[in-house]
């Protein structure tokens, strides 16, 4: 999720221990534990784009981390305050564990159970950017700010805050399984015979839903919103190169990669080069029959593979087109 959600959730949930003990303190430590596990990006001048894949969302955002540092910083906070080092270690887990938690329901996913396993689990029920989620949070936190210590109403704010917050992620599991039925239905009365499906939420909202659907030739694209008054879908096809992707696995340097991507990658030709995208954020929009996406994978003729900076010339654009289809057809 964005830094700003992580660190109103850590405030907040920090707070919600400790409000009653230190005040606003307890927005700031929170916001700091609420902020480290995002601070592996840090490394990412040391290492290549498919290295950098590797690095973030691993160890600092595993239950062990958050387990490991909520000993220490407890240990730190016993010293200076002199209180009990329960009520601490559960404020300090409650702010680091919530982020690698809150990203859990991102499309990008978490390694939440890293070193003992490497892969990626997501919930796919928000946008790794999303106000609405947001607005809460940060209005419980300022609002804090303002009121005074002894407020004995301090603590409904808190709890409201994150109620509202944690209700929201709730309603976007909710909107996420009936968008994922939706897709599943039409694939069927379609008689689209597919392998996996993954179905995600579009930039900052949980109304419109794409769904990537992987065949065993090619991978489907759809999306479907909320306000569609017509209730079919239409699946738009891309042939996968198979053989060129299984080849490509073989290169222990791209594991991050192929890691990253769940089995959602594309291969295709483009002009002299092929690209493999990986596709589990769904396209950025499909034009000429042709779905678009972000940061290709290419290859040269003489083997040799860089991520491409390639990005959308007119996001304007985009964002006019993804407000249209939110909306509904």
């Amino acid at each position: 999720m964005d830094s700003l959600s992580q660190i109103v959730l850590g405030a907040a949930t920090f707070a919600l221990v400790k409000d009653k003990e230190i005040g606003k303190k307890a927005l700031l430590y929170g916001a700091i534990l609420g902020t480290i596990p995002d601070l592996d990006v840090l490394m990412n001048p040391f290492f290549n784009s498919i290295e950098q894949l590797a690095i973030h969302r691993a160890f600092s955002h595993s239950v062990f981390f958050s387990i490991l540092l909520s000993f220490l910083s407890a240990k730190w906070f016993t010293y200076k305050y002199k209180t009990s080092y329960k009520s601490w270690f559960w404020a300090s887990f409650l702010a680091l564990f919530t982020h690698p938690l809150l990203d859990l329901c991102t499309t990008y996913g978490t390694r939440i159970f890293y070193p003992l396993s490497n892969s990626y689990f997501s919930f796919d029920n928000v946008f790794v950017i999303d106000p609405l989620y947001t607005i809460w949070l940060l209005l419980g936190c300022v609002v804090l700010l303002f009121m005074k210590k002894d407020n004995n109403k301090r603590q409904t704010v808190i709890k409201w805050s994150l109620t509202l917050s944690t209700c929201y992620l709730v309603l976007g599991l909710i909107l996420h399984f009936y968008a994922t039925n939706h897709f599943k239905q039409e694939l069927d009365r379609q008689k689209i015979t597919y392998k996996k499906i993954k179905v995600v939420p579009t930039p900052f909202n949980t109304i419109l839903w794409q769904a990537i659907v992987k065949s065993k030739e090619g991978i489907y694209y759809s999306d479907y919103s909320l306000f569609d008054s017509k209730t079919t879908s239409i699946f738009h096809y891309e042939k996968n190169d198979i053989a060129f992707i299984e080849d490509k696995k073989k290169i222990a340097e791209l594991e991050p990669f192929f890691n990253f991507t769940e089995g959602y990658e594309l291969a295709r030709k483009e002009g002299e080069k092929m690209v493999i995208y990986g596709t589990k954020f769904g396209p950025i929009n499909i034009e000429n029959n042709k779905a678009q996406f972000f940061f290709p994978l290419e290859f040269k003729e003489d083997g040799t593979y860089e991520v491409s900076k390639k990005e959308p010339n007119d996001y304007s654009k985009i964002f006019n087109q993804l407000f249209i289809r939110v909306k509904g057809n």
